[in-house]
């Protein structure tokens, strides 16, 4: 490029310079970033293989592991004591009803006892009298 530029005239030349500057600023940048990035990857690569036969990151796992065993099986028996406590209201709505009605029967029985007694009476009246 810089061989190139020698063709042209003076004024010309000095913008072309400047962007040439520039071009290889940029350049020099980009193989920086490259550079770093390339780094940061095989970083990255080393601290995953250290890691993956880290036994403490391996401990950390199956705790991991173990608590969100934990945490379903919680929600599961949360999910059962629901359940079972609908299950028990609605037991004690069916035993409240059924109580209802065997307090209502034995008042009708009271009132069958009350009325034969009564017919009872009449009778033995009819009877004597």
């Amino acid at each position: 490029m810089e061989i190139e530029m020698r063709k042209f005239g003076p004024n010309s030349r000095a913008s072309m310079n400047n962007k040439l500057k520039q071009y290889k600023l940029d350049v020099e940048i980009i193989q920086k970033e490259m550079k770093k990035a390339i780094d940061v990857s095989s970083n990255f690569r080393n601290y995953q293989s250290i890691n993956q036969n880290d036994p403490e990151r391996n401990k950390l796992l199956q705790i991991h592991s173990s608590l969100m065993n934990t945490n379903d099986t919680i929600v599961r028996s949360t999910q059962i004591a629901i359940e079972t406590e609908q299950l028990g209201n609605n037991v004690l709505t069916e035993l409240n009803e059924q109580g209802e009605r065997l307090r209502n029967a034995n008042d009708q029985l009271d009132d069958t006892k009350s009325a034969l007694y009564r017919s009872k009476r009449i009778l033995k009246k009819l009877s004597m009298g």
